[in-house]
Parts: structure tokens; sequence; C-alpha cells
């Protein structure tokens, strides 16, 4: 099972920088300002990566040719997690993660779910605090690997979903949302040697396709950005659809703000 979990971290872990796949993000605020924040990734070309890496025998000597269809509970890896602080542990611990993989059938699909008791903890989650890597590191141990296994590789230091949600400011109050830039988070972001490398692959046609869909409890009054934003009939579903890489470039073109 070492093995298996070796091949396995180390992969998934960089699917968040070196792959393309589809991720959708599901916002659900309620009048009272509760509700759901939900992540819904399909990786499936993630699979070829996994047999190029490690083979056809090795992945079914180590047990990856069985359908892994489970929901692990962020509880459990929370109460036990060292290095995670106390805010962070609280705005995760109620939530779930939904894992399907099926290498016959190049599925892997990873969804998820965190409700949220207030828009201050809304804010924090669409600031990438639950998109981190270190937060799927402990899940994947949680369901693989063993909390002392030392054989474990490390988790690689390439930019994850949190880095890319972190490039920007959020602010959420009752009737508004705004996403602006931080300059200077941006530019350490862009900094980073592995960034390089990124952008090269961007050039090639490489896409990580995102799209935001956000139900309001109100109608939208007034809205920026228009060439990004769509509206449903009644107003009250906002749409955003674009490629994930793009903020590399220009991450002003994906700042907005909602009035509700």
């Amino acid at each position: 099972m070492k093995k298996f979990f070796k091949y396995f971290l180390t992969v998934a872990i960089c699917v968040f920088f070196v792959s393309c796949y589809e991720v959708n993000e599901e916002i659900e605020i309620k009048s009272d300002g509760t509700g759901t924040y939900v992540q819904k990734m399909d990786m499936g070309q993630l699979i070829d990566m996994m047999q190029t890496f490690a083979g056809e025998e090795e992945l079914k000597k180590e047990g990856l040719d069985r359908v892994v269809d489970t929901t692990i509970y962020w509880k459990s890896m929370v109460d036990t997690a060292k290095d995670m602080p106390a805010d962070q542990k609280e705005l995760l611990k109620d939530g779930k993660m939904k894992l399907q993989m099926n290498i016959k059938e190049k599925v892997f699909k990873m969804d998820l779910n965190f409700p949220y008791k207030n828009l201050n903890s809304l804010q924090q989650l669409m600031s990438g605090k639950a998109t981190s890597s270190q937060g799927l590191t402990n899940a994947f141990k949680s369901m693989f690997g063993k909390g002392d296994d030392q054989a474990a590789p490390p988790t690689p230091n390439g930019p994850d979903m949190g880095d890319f949600a972190a490039i920007y400011d959020v602010t959420i109050k009752n009737g508004s949302i705004e996403k602006k830039v931080n300059e200077a988070k941006y530019k350490a972001l862009t900094e980073r040697p592995e960034m390089a490398q990124l952008k090269q692959l961007t050039s090639t046609g490489m896409e990580i396709l995102y799209t935001t869909t956000i139900k309001l409890p109100r109608p939208v009054k007034l809205s920026s950005n228009q060439d990004l934003i769509k509206l449903s009939d009644d107003k009250k579903t906002v749409t955003m659809k674009y490629n994930l890489l793009e903020l590399l470039e220009n991450p002003s073109k994906f700042a907005y703000t909602i009035t509700y």
C-alpha cells in the first residue's frame, strides 16, 4: 500500500499544475448568510499520466485496478492535522470529499463540499482556504496511507488551486461580492520558478476550464465585467466561464463586483 500511496499522492497533487482538466465551482448563498461551497473536478486525463508514470503492471500490483467510490469526511482529518491553523480547521471540519476513480473506465473525479455558517467563512473558502495542496494531501493520506507513513513523498512545490484563488482579495458582504487583484500576491506567484514552466505549457493550448456558478437569495442589481458575468433570466444565478491559466497573463480580466 505504501507504493500505491506514493504514486497516487505524487501524481494527484501534481495534477493541479501540469494537466488539463475541468473545475466547476458552485456557490449557494441563502438569505440568512449560510450556504454551501462546492468544487467539482474532472481529472480523467490524469489516468493516462498515472499509467505512464507507474506502468500498467505496477498499478495493478498495488491495487489501483480496483474501483474507488467513497466519501471522506474532513473532520476525521482536521482533528489530527498538526500543521493546520485552528481557524482553518473550524472552516473545513464539516466538509466532505467524494472521490471516484476507475482506471479501466478512465474516471477520476473529486467533489469537495463545504457548508458554511456565515459570509466571512464563504469569503475564506473563495480565497482558496479549502483547495490548498495541504488539505488534499491529508485527505489522500487518510484514505490510502497512514498518518506516520514516512515513505510518502513530500507534496510538490508547484502551485495549487488555492494559490490561484489567493491572488484575489475577496470581500463578501450582505448584498455584495467583490474580487480584486492583489498585485503583491500575483507578483509573488508569477515569480516562483515553476511558473515559467507552466506559462510555457499554456502556449501549447493547455487549458483548465473553470466555471463558477453563484446562486443568490435576491436578483442582481448591478455587476461589473459584463464580458465575464452571465445572468439567469431571474438574475438570481451568476455564471462565469474561463480558462484558469489565463489568470497568469491578465488576472484583472477576471475580477468583478456583484451587488444584489
